[in-house]
């Protein structure tokens, strides 16, 4: 069971809270109770005195001059739900959900500061336990004020209102409540705000998309290794003072998960016995031309390099997310330490933004590798093999001239590439002003996110195809003689996908390895 106290969710607890369906619960000391009901004091003692309240004793945005009593505190809170009820296009999927409302508990309850009553962190935390998760849709929200749209879905939830996902099925909220004996609850003063002015949808979006991200590396550094190993390389770019002497530490993870998958294989070369049988002396002569180079191409030999990239940027993106899991992000904020309340700017996803554009980038360099590596183990120009990695076949053969093989996988990983690589512009930098330019400087982290998991399952898709093309090589190579891993590898992915000797469609066996690729525990040791 994972405890949300405001301070320590991982990024690994969103992923199981909302892909493994794990249990939560608050936490059972008497002083975390006693600051959520003192802070909650504060802004009600606070509002009574007459002072406007920023979204609690005035209206919203650029409608802030407008001040209301302390009696239609309440009213209001449940106005800004319906009005912002206003979510479009698909939308975000179940466990999404899990992950969205997750976070916005984690937010609300840290330290008191978003001042909501005891009772509504009660009754998000039964909403997770009984697996009521709200439907909301995807679009709608610029990422300042925190993502107001599609949070409201959660809000209007809360008090049994819109749509929720339960068992498997959409159904309107106070359907599963009353399966489940859920009474709404209505949104009392600030606690509207509290749940919508926050950044916990692109949170929970980019801690989802981050996990998936994560095992791209390793399968990455896989590619690379074997495409050394079916290529006949050299050990070289790989060895571990190479990467301590460039100085980053991603890199030097990426050439040690390959160095430790080729360092057994029978046909990447150790670069001093490469020397004794690949190159031919001088012999007295001024002049050879050598029939094997002395170096691998830059796919190959500055394969952690690029990678290495990846992962300090997986590293990075990873604390930001962390981070805002455990900000308090919405406005404005109590400190009852001070006995202050703030009108800040907490909600602005700056940071989940800039982390999905690096990843996005970061990414597309991955890509981009293994469409190259492909390219290598593909062409038959190259790969030492047979064109289009089909079966050797013989001039006489009743099949010459019939089998075509990798071609066209080979143009698909391209036009993946391509696609992947049209993500890359910076989400960050298209902010407009809106909202009567109140919000004048937006983050657009939701965009930033969404974009990321899209991009992602595209790269999956596209190592999939990557990898049917290696085990193909493998196979025409000579199975025993490659690495252990890779034997390990190719064995699994033959369990889904047979040796191409004659032509056949491979989209459904792509795609079958590729959501394998996104659960197998194979690449993670």
């Amino acid at each position: 069971m994972i405890c949300v106290d405001g301070e320590s969710l991982s990024i690994e607890d969103v992923n199981n809270v909302a892909l493994k369906n794990e249990a939560v619960s608050l936490p059972k000391d008497k002083k975390f109770w006693e600051t959520l009901e003192k802070s909650r004091r504060f802004l009600m003692d606070y509002i009574s005195t007459g002072v406007p309240t920023y979204g609690v004793t005035t209206d919203f945005g650029d409608s802030c001059a407008n001040q209301i009593s302390p009696d239609k505190a309440g009213e209001l809170q449940r106005t800004i739900v319906a009005y912002h009820g206003i979510g479009l296009g698909n939308y975000f999927d179940h466990e999404t959900g899990r992950a969205v409302l997750l976070c916005r508990l984690n937010g609300n309850v840290k330290g008191g500061h978003s001042a909501i009553r005891p009772e509504l962190a009660k009754k998000m935390l039964e909403l997770l336990n009984k697996d009521v998760i709200p439907v909301i849709p995807q679009l709608g929200s610029v990422g300042a004020s925190g993502d107001l749209t599609p949070l409201s879905y959660v809000a209007a939830v809360i008090m049994g209102q819109r749509k929720v996902y339960y068992k498997g099925k959409i159904v309107p909220t106070m359907k599963a409540f009353k399966a489940e004996g859920i009474e709404p609850l209505l949104i009392e003063a600030k606690e509207g705000l509290a749940i919508m002015n926050g950044t916990s949808v692109m949170t929970a979006v980019a801690s989802l998309a981050w996990k998936k991200a994560e095992r791209l590396a390793n399968i990455s550094d896989f590619l690379t290794a074997v495409t050394s190993e079916i290529t006949r390389g050299k050990d070289t770019p790989f060895v571990a003072k190479v990467s301590k002497i460039k100085n980053h530490r991603g890199q030097m993870e990426s050439a040690a998960y390959i160095y430790k998958i080729i360092k057994s294989s029978k046909r990447v070369y150790k670069y001093e016995d490469f020397l004794k049988t690949q190159i031919q002396t001088l012999d007295g002569k001024t002049f050879v031309k050598q029939q094997n180079k002395i170096q691998d191409r830059y796919s190959i030999r500055c394969a952690p390099q690029i990678n290495g990239v990846y992962r300090d940027t997986l590293r990075m993106a990873g604390e930001w997310i962390s981070e805002e899991i455990n900000s308090a992000n919405d406005n404005p904020l109590v400190d009852i330490e001070a006995g202050r309340l703030y009108n800040t700017g907490n909600f602005y996803g700056g940071h989940i933004c800039a982390s999905c554009d690096y990843m996005r980038t970061a990414l597309a360099n991955i890509a981009d590798l293994s469409d190259k590596q492909a390219e290598i183990i593909i062409d038959g120009k190259f790969n030492g093999l047979t064109d289009n990695l089909i079966p050797y076949t013989k001039d006489d053969d009743p099949r010459s001239g019939l089998r075509l093989g990798f071609k066209a996988a080979q143009i698909t990983i391209s036009a993946i590439r391509g696609e992947v690589q049209s993500y890359c512009y910076p989400i960050s930098v298209t902010s407009a002003p809106t909202e009567a330019l109140n919000q004048d400087k937006v983050s657009m982290g939701t965009i930033s996110a969404r974009k990321l998991a899209e991009q992602i399952d595209l790269v999956y898709l596209q190592f999939a195809t990557h990898i049917l093309a290696a085990v193909q090589a493998i196979d025409l190579a000579g199975y025993e003689d490659f690495s252990p891993f890779a034997k390990k590898v190719h064995d699994e992915v033959r369990r889904m996908s047979k040796f191409v000797k004659d032509d056949r469609p491979l989209d459904e066996e792509a795609t079958k390895v590729a959501a394998w690729l996104k659960s197998t525990e194979i690449f993670q040791s």
